[in-house]
C-alpha cells in the first residue's frame, strides 16, 4: 500500500490518496516511522502538486517537519523549485521550518536565494526574517550566497530588507565580505550596487586585500576606478583633486600589494617544492654513494691471492691512482648528500631563508658532479684496451656537455641576480 501511496504522490492524484487513507488511516503515520528516504510530501512539494500538498497537510501536518536523506524538508524542495503557492501552504502549517538546515547548513531561505526565486524568498523572509540572518557553511550569510551564485535580483531584495551596516559588512571565515566575492567573480554591476548600498570597500580580508585590490589583481583597473567613482561613501569625503589622484593612483594603491603578495606566495611554494626535490635527490645520491663504497666497481677479492686479502677492492689493487680519485669523489658526493639531508631535517628555521635554499642547491651541484666523476672513472677503468679510445672520446664529449650545461645554468643565475640588483637600484634612485 505504501508503494501505491508514492505512486499517487508522483502523479498528484488526490482521489487515490483519499482512497488509500480510507483503507488504512495510519498509512501516513507508518510513513513517518518507516525507513523511507523521503515522504510523499517531499515528492509532491518537489513536483508542484499543490492540491496533494494541501490534502496531506490536512491529514498529517506533522509531515512538514520531516527531513529526507539530505536533511531537506518539503519547504527546502518547494523553495528550490520556486513553487510560491506550495511554500505558502507549508508556511501556514510550520513557519518555524524556516530555521531547519539541510546537510550543507542551508535553511529554505538560503535555498531560495541560491536559486534566485525572488517571490518565494520575499515570502519566506516575511515569515521569519531572523532566519535570513543565520550564518551557514564557511561563515557565509545569505548575501554571500546571492553573490556567489550571481543572483542580483535576490540580492537587491535582501539588501532592501536586511540592509543594516553590520549585516551587509559581515565577513566569512576567510575574511571576505560580499563585495570581495563580487570583485573576485568580476560582477561589476553587483559591486556598484553593493557600494551604493553601503558595503564598506575598505574592509580587508585575511590576506590583506580589499575588494578593489582583488579586482585590480585581475588587471581590470578601469572597471575598478569606475566602481570607486560610483560609490559615494567610498570617495564622497575626498575633495575633487584628491578623488582624481585617488583614481589615477588606483594601480599603485591596490595592484602592487596584490602583486607582491602573489610573488611572495609563488616564492614560498617554489622554495617548499625545491626542498622536497632536494631531499629526494640527496637521499638517492647518498644511497648510491654508500652502495658504491661498499661494493666498488670490479667487486672484491673473494679469497687471498696475488698478495691481496679477502674482501679488498680489486680496483684498488689493479688501478691504485684512479681508485684514489674514485673513492675521493665518491666520498665528497656522499658527504655533500648527507649535509643536504641534515640541513633539511635539522628542525632549525633555516629553510625559511632563501639563502639556505641556494646553498643547499649549490651543495647538490657538487654532489651530482662528483657522482658523475665516479661514474666516468669506473667506466674508463674497466673498458677493454681495444675500446678505450672510443670510451675516452665519449667521456670527453660527456664532460664538455656537462661543463657547458653547468656554465649555462650559472650564467642564467648571474643574469637574474644582475637584473634584480639593477631593479633595486633603479627603485631606490626613483624614490623621492
Amino acid at each position: 500500500m505504501e508503494s501505491e501511496l508514492y505512486e499517487a504522490a508522483m502523479k498528484g492524484n488526490v482521489p487515490s490518496l483519499l482512497e488509500l487513507l480510507k483503507k488504512d488511516k495510519l498509512l501516513l503515520d507508518q510513513i513517518m516511522i518507516g525507513n523511507h528516504t523521503e515522504t510523499p510530501l517531499h515528492i509532491v512539494a518537489m513536483l508542484g502538486h499543490l492540491e496533494f500538498v494541501e490534502e496531506v497537510l490536512a491529514q498529517k501536518p506533522e509531515l512538514v517537519r520531516e527531513q529526507d536523506s539530505q536533511s531537506s524538508t518539503p519547504l527546502h524542495l518547494a523553495a528550490a523549485k520556486g513553487y510560491l503557492n506550495i511554500v505558502s501552504s507549508l508556511l501556514r502549517v510550520g513557519p518555524e521550518i524556516c530555521f531547519v538546515c539541510d546537510k550543507y547548513g542551508r535553511n529554505p531561505l538560503h535555498v531560495a536565494a541560491m536559486k534566485g526565486h525572488v517571490d518565494v524568498l520575499e515570502l519566506l523572509v516575511q515569515a521569519r526574517p531572523v532566519a535570513a540572518r543565520s550564518v551557514f557553511e564557511h561563515g557565509q550569510t545569505i548575501l554571500h550566497l546571492c553573490v556567489k551564485h550571481n543572483k542580483l535580483e535576490a540580492l537587491k531584495l535582501l539588501m532592501d530588507i536586511l540592509g543594516d551596516d553590520q549585516f551587509i559588512n559581515l565577513r566569512d571565515e576567510y575574511g571576505n565580505t560580499i563585495l570581495h566575492l563580487a570583485a573576485a567573480d568580476r560582477q561589476t554591476k553587483t559591486m556598484v550596487l553593493l557600494t551604493n548600498k553601503g558595503v564598506d570597500p575598505n574592509i580587508t580580508n585575511f590576506r590583506g586585500f580589499t575588494a578593489q585590490g582583488l579586482l585590480a589583481q585581475g588587471q581590470n583597473m578601469e572597471i575598478a576606478i569606475d566602481i570607486m567613482d560610483s560609490a559615494p561613501q567610498a570617495s564622497g569625503n575626498l575633495d575633487p583633486s584628491r578623488r582624481t589622484g585617488y583614481a589615477n593612483n588606483m594601480a599603485t594603491s591596490f595592484h602592487p600589494p596584490v602583486v607582491e603578495q602573489d610573488k611572495r606566495e609563488t616564492k614560498r611554494k617554489w622554495q617548499h617544492n625545491m626542498h622536497k626535490t632536494l631531499m629526494v635527490v640527496a637521499t638517492l645520491l647518498a644511497t648510491m654513494a654508500f652502495q658504491t663504497s661498499s661494493t666498488p666497481p670490479g667487486g672484491l677479492w673473494q679469497e687471498n691471492e696475488d698478495g691481496h686479502k679477502e674482501g679488498e677492492s680489486i680496483m684498488a689493487g689493479r688501478y691504485s691512482k684512479p681508485y684514489k680519485i674514485f673513492i675521493t669523489c665518491n666520498t665528497i658526493s656522499f658527504i655533500a648528500s648527507l649535509s643536504i639531508i641534515l640541513v633539511l631535517i635539522s628542525g632549525l628555521p633555516l629553510k625559511r631563508l632563501r639563502i639556505t635554499t641556494w646553498i643547499v642547491m649549490l651543495t647538490m651541484w657538487v654532489a651530482i658532479t662528483f657522482m658523475a666523476v665516479t661514474y666516468a672513472i669506473s667506466i674508463w677503468v674497466f673498458t677493454p684496451d681495444n675500446e678505450l679510445k672510443i670510451t675516452e672520446n665519449t667521456i670527453g664529449i660527456a664532460v664538455l656537455a656537462w661543463v657547458g650545461l653547468m656554465a649555462l645554468i650559472f650564467l642564467c643565475h648571474v643574469v637574474r641576480l644582475i637584473v634584480k640588483l639593477v631593479r633595486k637600484v633603479l627603485k631606490f634612485v626613483r624614490k623621492p
